[in-house]
């Protein structure tokens, strides 16, 4: 296991001994960075297109476009699904903010969907339920790095002739049917390598496409729609024969970003391990303990176990019992359908009342030992 060089982040009070979060960095990062930063092209150059296709052969697939973070990508997917503004697109309010900011910043609306309990994500029910002749797009957030019911999504917005957008921000490492999420099929997945998740890049992101076309698109697009091999003569001069029909945003990945993404992806075979790991010991340990309810994870998921995801009677009770153990937890995400910013959603949504209640993350990453994983469980079965 690669030691714990990194710094804790995200600690929800001082002092704790078992952080939530924490961001490794390669022990070859900082050569990486040298080299990077000596190389002359920091904001652009040849890193980000050699990223790309070791991230492709990583995930076993071909389309992948790196941006500069996780909003940037969705962005680009939403774009390529023709959303807009008097846009919707179906999402659950149990997502990262990141999630549902950009659907609101091209001035659509998100139309929230109830959630299955067991799972905190999507019900597939809901997308024939909720779909109307603005629909543009469902996004399935993974909650916790868990896969969730991805062949029923899937086929649900097939059935309504609607793109799925994977927000696999949380799941790098997961897989559904022996494949790695980013290669199921799915319309288009997006990745975050933020600071505290497996593969870190302090900020970045990947928008994996399953069409070229879609890609290709995406690399304009991400760049204020610049077609690159024909915005310069080959003196380097402006080609005032190239031109942008369709605009874009400043979304691209640096050069000096994905010089350290190759160094990062080169260590985090065992990172992803170590977390997946963890999360399955205390999936077992944790089965039968008292006032806990894990979430259901079918045969065909493997989980990235981003954090341990899962219920709890009398959530503040536990905290406060973990808090004072020096154990890093907390409520994953808030719902999103609380903030002014968005409309409340006009129908119930019993399945994410229920949840919301009781959602807590655990630490099970790459810097929780055997002895730490004793610890958090004695600590929940000694009872809250």
């Amino acid at each position: 296991m690669p030691r714990a060089n990194g710094s804790s982040t995200w600690c929800a009070v001082a002092g704790e001994s078992i952080p939530l979060f924490r961001s490794y960095v390669a022990p070859q990062a900082g050569v990486a960075l040298a080299t990077a930063l000596a190389s002359g092209p920091l904001a652009s150059g040849p890193a980000v297109g050699e990223f790309e296709d070791a991230l492709a052969r990583w995930l076993d697939t071909r389309h992948v476009v790196a941006t500069s973070d996780r909003a940037g990508a969705l962005t680009l997917a939403l774009r390529r699904c023709g959303v807009g503004p008097g846009a919707e697109v179906l999402v659950s309010p149990l997502s990262c903010l990141a999630t549902t900011m950009p659907i609101a910043a091209l001035h659509a609306t998100p139309v929230w969907c109830d959630v299955d309990p067991a799972t905190g994500m999507l019900d597939p029910t809901e997308i024939a339920r909720r779909r109307t002749r603005r629909t543009r797009a469902v996004i399935h957030y993974l909650w916790g790095g868990d896969v969730g019911p991805l062949g029923e999504l899937q086929a649900a917005a097939d059935a309504c002739d609607l793109p799925l957008i994977e927000d696999a921000s949380a799941a790098f490492g997961a897989r559904y049917q022996g494949r790695a999420i980013g290669a199921t099929g799915s319309a288009f997945t997006v990745l975050s390598f933020y600071a505290v998740n497996p593969l870190n890049t302090i900020e970045g992101g990947a928008l994996c496409c399953a069409r070229e076309e879609d890609a290709s698109a995406a690399r304009a697009l991400r760049r204020f729609g610049i077609d690159q091999p024909s915005f310069r003569t080959p003196t380097g001069d402006l080609n005032p024969a190239s031109d942008i029909p369709e605009a874009g945003y400043s979304a691209a990945m640096t050069q000096v970003t994905a010089r350290l993404g190759l160094c990062q992806l080169a260590a985090v075979d065992p990172i992803v391990a170590r977390h997946r790991a963890n999360g399955l010991r205390l999936d077992g340990a944790l089965a039968d303990a008292p006032g806990i309810t894990g979430l259901r994870r079918a045969a065909a998921e493997q989980s990235a176990f981003w954090v341990y995801a899962l219920r709890v009677h009398r959530r503040a009770a536990l905290l406060a019992h973990l808090h004072e153990a020096g154990i890093g937890a907390q409520r994953l995400h808030l719902r999103n359908d609380r903030y002014r910013c968005f409309a409340p959603a006009p129908w119930p949504l019993p399945g994410v009342d229920a949840f919301d209640a009781e959602n807590l993350a655990l630490p099970c990453g790459w810097w929780v030992g055997d002895e730490d994983i004793v610890r958090i469980v004695s600590c929940v079965r000694r009872g809250w």
